[in-house]
């Protein structure tokens, strides 16, 4: 069962995934050696300051391409031009960066993986994707991400009761409420056709999510679904609210649309 919900889940996972890696991105940390001459640690700081400001990626890119050429067994080269590359949109030339990244570093970083299965996600690789999450889960039990990840590649590859088991697991690990793993659960109930239960996770992240197409036709599908079963006109007038407020209705199920668009 395919669902466009990815889009917008995946979104929030890839928006998150380099910034939620801080200290690596500051350069603070390596999993691989760097060459030892002193013109290689400089270029690879340039290399970093370029994009934590975001700028001269491409000049950023070069440098570690050149650092590549010196040491091919230098694991974060790899993976930072693979970062320059996805920044700049060329996600082919990062997915292959990320992959020699992931693979120089005997599975010692998480951000490789997680960066190298979101990717994959991203341009339809989902069997790959699923594959680095399930590593990240056994290498790095105690974070969330990976579990969260397998649940987010649910709402494509479909097995949503497999989604729900991991994205409880991935709630168990963060230290606080996480929004975004709360708004994915209330999708993975929906297509789970637990609407009672879903309801509850998507007035969580209302405040947060209330804007949003793939919120709104997802809590209307959930309301529309118990308001007919118990008969309730209020819930019913609901559910047509947040539906009416979806812009773009292209984007929901063929499914959802049905409901709404026989009453």
């Amino acid at each position: 069962m395919k669902t466009k919900i990815l889009i917008l889940t995946l979104t929030l996972f890839v928006n998150t995934v380099s910034f939620s890696q801080n200290d690596y991105f500051k350069g603070k940390r390596l999993y691989c050696d760097m060459p030892k001459d002193s013109e290689s640690k400089k270029r690879f700081k340039l290399g970093i300051e370029c994009i934590q400001r975001n700028l001269y990626i491409g000049a950023a890119n070069k440098i570690f391409q050149e650092l590549i050429a010196k040491d091919s067994t230098f694991c974060d080269a790899y993976f930072f031009a693979g970062y320059t590359f996805k920044i700049s949109n060329m996600p082919e030339d990062a997915l292959f960066m990320y992959y020699m990244a992931d693979s120089l570093s005997n599975n010692k970083s998480i951000e490789f993986k997680q960066n190298l299965a979101a990717l994959s996600l991203q341009i339809g690789n989902d069997t790959f994707a699923r594959k680095k999450f399930k590593e990240m889960t056994t290498y790095f039990p105690g974070s969330p991400e990976g579990f969260y990840g397998i649940a987010l590649s649910s709402t494509t590859i479909g097995d949503v009761d497999y989604g729900l088991i991991n994205i409880n697991l991935a709630e168990a690990r963060y230290p606080t409420e996480n929004k975004d793993a709360q708004f994915l659960k209330a999708i993975l109930l929906n297509l789970n056709g637990k609407y009672q239960e879903s309801i509850v996770y998507f007035e969580k992240v209302q405040s947060e999510f209330s804007k949003d197409d793939h919120f709104n036709g997802s809590y209307a599908l959930s309301l529309y679904e118990v308001a007919t079963i118990n008969n309730d006109e209020k819930m019913l007038k609901k559910a047509r609210k947040h539906y009416d407020k979806v812009i773009n209705k292209s984007n929901l199920t063929d499914y959802i649309k049905a409901k709404f668009e026989k009453t």
